[in-house]
């Protein structure tokens, strides 16, 4: 075991188990380490910004940045269950195809998919990795990481991203992303991420063809979205505070 990695961990558990507002003598104390070690510890966890220390005092506590390691207590597959039927709804009420899609790191894949009875449809493979950049669903986890999207800026360049930047800030403010013929010029798309306990878990999207789908259904199908959702209060298309 690396030692460095374990004493992070004992310091940051006795913050949170003891009142997650202690001095450093006391860590020092009660885990037997030397204060200059623990100050070092300290120091460096507070520069990462999972320390602050108390306005009142030189005592220690975790900040909420320390929840950004929490993964979502839900299963991949209670997931697919309960949207299900929502994809479900989504199709039913636009007409067109509706996908559910999870992140796996730099890449995202379709989970679930409803396709409606009609001649004319728009079918996208399962399981397939898809890239972040030309699609819908991939600017949406984009907008929500900053770590995807200073892995993209190191793979494409600083250039190429710059009006990327620009239209990720344009997603967060309205809270849906448009793919209008970039991934494929026969096909239009609109998505929106799927928040569970403030964090993104999966994206929303509707597909149709380009020649139907269009500006006015972009709108009609994030309704339908949110109308969709409304047995499910627990999940939510906007990030709440």
């Amino acid at each position: 075991m690396i030692q460095s990695v374990k004493r992070t961990f004992d310091i940051l558990e006795y913050i949170a188990k003891n009142g997650n507002i202690v001095r450093l003598n006391d860590i020092a104390q009660a885990l037997a380490l030397n204060k200059t070690t623990v100050h070092n510890f300290l120091d460096s966890l507070k520069q990462l910004g999972y320390l602050e220390q108390d306005d009142l005092s030189p005592r220690y506590q975790i900040t909420p940045k320390l929840q950004c390691l929490y993964a979502p207590d839900i299963s991949a597959v209670l997931l697919k269950k309960e949207l299900r039927p929502v994809l479900e709804r989504i199709t039913e009420g636009t007409k067109e195809s509706s996908y559910l899609a999870v992140q796996m790191g730099a890449f995202y894949r379709h989970e679930l998919k409803c396709e409606p009875n009609r001649a004319v449809k728009i079918s996208l493979k399962m399981g397939k990795p898809f890239e972040m950049t030309t699609t819908a669903i991939g600017k949406v986890f984009l907008t929500y990481s900053a770590y995807l999207q200073t892995n993209q800026i190191k793979y494409h360049g600083e250039e190429y991203f710059s009006g990327m930047l620009n239209e990720i800030k344009e997603i967060e403010s309205c809270g849906y992303a448009l793919d209008v013929q970039q991934y494929d010029p026969d096909l239009n798309c609109v998505a929106v991420p799927l928040f569970y306990q403030r964090k993104i878990i999966a994206v929303l999207c509707v597909s149709g063809p380009s020649y139907r789908f269009g500006k006015p259904q972009f709108a009609e199908a994030i309704q339908v979205i949110n109308a969709a959702l409304k047995d499910l209060p627990k999940y939510s298309t906007q990030l709440l505070p």
